[in-house]
This record gives structure tokens, sequence and C-alpha cells, in this order.
């Protein structure tokens, strides 16, 4: 009877922990066009992928400005901006050599970028997430740079070199070619939006089995 209750006690103890592991490497939903996050559910969309103009210079920044309306909104879309609605506002994502016009709307933030790829044509592909705590995304490098900017909740990016730890209104830029692994932390879903601007004859986003070891976020 005692070995009986021990394995119970046991039991008890061991399996929330295997609960939390399995649940701590559930990996969130792939990223995709028009996914439930654009109806308010769980889910990473890809929002738009735009090319850009040859007549951008370096540097260059990613800025986002916040309006009351997407007529507003649409109305400052420029060749190198996209406009879209998502976690219960509407936002404007530009990349440009300057971050004083805001377009008619709200400054939230901007990002500077570090040198592109060489590449003859570039573009631009636009992200949103909505995603559970414990979520992780799938080990994957960028042909380009990718900037995040943290709506809301917490996230935690694993690469060879160190973890970056974002909060809500906190923003973060990598280089080309970084592996990475993106994991959402904190207590309560993350929202983020995300840019790669990349090389257009590349796939902007490339899956990795075999990845270098990365630095932990625990």
């Amino acid at each position: 009877m005692k070995a009986v209750k021990l394995r119970c006690l046991i039991g008890a103890i061991v399996l929330p922990i295997l609960l939390a592991k399995m649940a701590s490497a559930q990996l969130e939903p792939g990223c995709v066009a028009n996914s439930p996050e654009r109806r308010g559910e769980i889910g990473c969309s890809l929002v738009e992928d735009k090319p850009l103009p040859g007549t951008l210079k370096e540097p260059l920044f990613w800025h986002i400005d916040r309006f009351a309306s997407g007529e507003s909104a649409r109305g400052a879309v420029g060749p190198a901006s996209v406009a879209f609605a998502a976690h219960g506002t509407w936002w404007l994502m530009t990349i440009e050599s300057g971050v004083d016009d805001h377009h008619g709307g709200q400054h939230v933030t901007q990002v500077a970028l570090p040198p592109l790829p060489p590449a003859p044509k570039y573009s631009m592909l636009v992200m949103s997430a909505y995603i559970p705590a414990g979520m992780t995304s799938r080990v994957h490098h960028h042909s380009g740079v990718e900037a995040f900017y943290v709506v809301d909740g917490e996230q935690c990016l694993e690469t060879p070199d160190r973890a970056y730890k974002m909060q809500k209104g906190e923003s973060l830029v990598l280089p080309t070619g970084v592996t990475m692994q993106l994991i959402a932390t904190g207590s309560k879903p993350r929202r983020a939006l995300a840019v790669v601007v990349y090389d257009a004859a590349q796939p902007p986003t490339t899956r990795m089995e075999n990845g270098p070891p990365l630095v932990s976020c625990k």
C-alpha cells in the first residue's frame, strides 16, 4: 500500500512537470496569409509582401505609425509602406531614410536597420502574430534583416550568440542570416508585429532542421 501511495505521489509531482515541458515546447502555428490572427484568433499572418522601390538609400529605418481609421492609414500608403489592421488598431509600416514624417498618424517607434544584403531588388514582408505564452517558432533564418515590435505580452528570441528578451513596447532588429527561434514568454499571449526586408530573389524565410546551438531564454 505504501508503494502504491509513493508511486501516486511521484506521479502527481512528475506529471505536471512533464505537461509543462510539453506545453513550453509546443510549436506556434506557421505564418500564412489570412491566418486566424486576421480574425482576432490565435495565429501568425503574412499580412503583405511588397516590392520596394529601387530609389531607397541606406541607412534605412523601419518606421511604425498608428492611425485612428483604416481610411486615414490606407490614404498614407506610399511605395515603401503597408497599412493594415491588427490588435485593435490601424498601423502604417514604412521602410524609409527619415523618421520625422509620421504620414498623418501617431508615431509608435522606429528601428535603424543594419545593412541589407547585396541584391538588385528588395521586398518587405509584413507579419502580425497573436500567440499564447509557451509556444515557440520553428528554427529558421531570413534572407534579409528582421525587425520586431511587441504590442502586448512578452517574447524571447534565441540566437547562437545570445537570447533577446522583449517586453511590451520594445523593438529589436537582427541582421541577415541569423539563426533564430522565437518563444512567447510571460503570463499572457504575445501580440507582435514584424517585418523582413530581404533579397527579393530569395525566399524570405528558410526553416532549419540542423541549425547551430542557440542560447536558451531560460
